[in-house]
């Protein structure tokens, strides 16, 4: 196995490469690490000229052209959003602002609560519209800007997965940060990947074959959780910590974030209709729960 490490995205990427000369898998891992600095520059809005950034700019009836991977984001991250009622939404970069001006001492509780009534204020009264058909984004009402932090990472890692797929490197595991992991394997070279998963009372082992693993207690302020529906942080989740499998790894990023203020009914539901989520665990109360539609490979 050979492992490889860059900064990216405000995040520590890991990649190992096994069945690989050593020479091929480096080579493979600089042409990922090159491949992440772009979307990087493209995805990211604290890079001054990056799509996200131009977006969050945007005025009264602007529109503005978008790279393909920006527009295939978004739509993704649409999707997420609506799948989950709200609970995901990447237009949320001002709230996140405040909540970082409020942890850096600059607002005190009631200066941030004001101004996440302000902020909310003007995104629900926002217009942005995403062409389905052609890589455009249009401004129709200003007062929303993104954030890609929620599903950026996710999106990453499909590139890379694509990436790797032509370079012919077919078992290999990339992680972003501790939060997301793709293992791919060829099962005649490495049957699975272990992937642990714990609670305060409980260690299970999963055997991973071909997927994404996701996990998140995102978006806590104190001991309250952020909810975009309303702009607050005083929604409390019924989970401890939330894993989602998907074979999409932007899909896993996002649905991790935005199951986590659903009821366990409502993450049900979604388990059995939706075929983008492969599973889901949670910890309640120090105990692991999974909810699948197919058996799950636990390893003694």
């Amino acid at each position: 196995m050979h492992s490889f490490e860059h900064q990216a995205m405000a995040t520590q990427f890991l990649i190992r490469i096994e069945n690989e000369a050593e020479d091929y898998a480096e080579n493979a891992a600089i042409q990922c690490f090159q491949l992440l600095d772009a979307l990087e520059a493209k995805l990211s809005r604290f890079v001054a000229d990056s799509d996200i950034s131009r977006i969050n700019k945007m005025v009264h009836e602007d529109q503005l052209p978008l790279d393909t991977e920006t527009w295939q984001v978004i739509q993704q991250a649409i999707q997420v959003q609506q799948w989950t009622s709200g609970t995901f939404d990447i237009g949320v970069a001002e709230h996140m602002d405040i909540f970082r001006a409020a942890k850096q001492g600059i607002l005190n509780e009631f200066e941030m609560n004001q101004a996440l009534g302000q902020a909310q204020e003007a995104k629900m009264g926002s217009s942005i519209y995403l062409s389905p058909d052609s890589p455009v984004i249009y401004c129709i009402q200003p007062g929303m800007r993104f954030d890609l932090g929620g599903i950026g990472k996710g999106f990453a890692l499909d590139q890379l997965a694509v990436l790797l797929d032509d370079l012919e490197v077919t078992t290999y595991s990339i992680s972003a940060g501790d939060s997301t992991v793709m293992v791919k394997n060829e099962p005649a070279v490495k049957p699975h990947w272990i992937y642990d998963i714990t609670s305060a009372t409980e260690r299970k082992k999963l055997s991973l074959s071909n997927v994404v693993v996701s996990a998140s207690g995102t978006f806590h302020q104190g001991n309250h959780i952020f909810d975009p529906r309303t702009g607050s942080n005083t929604a409390v989740s019924e989970f401890d910590r939330i894993w989602v499998a998907a074979e999409n790894a932007a899909y896993s990023d996002a649905f991790s974030t935005g199951l986590f203020l659903l009821s366990v009914e409502e993450i049900k539901e979604l388990v059995d209709s939706l075929t983008e989520i492969t599973w889901v665990a949670y910890s309640k109360e120090g105990k692991l729960h999974f909810l699948s539609r197919n058996p799950l490979n636990f390893v003694a």
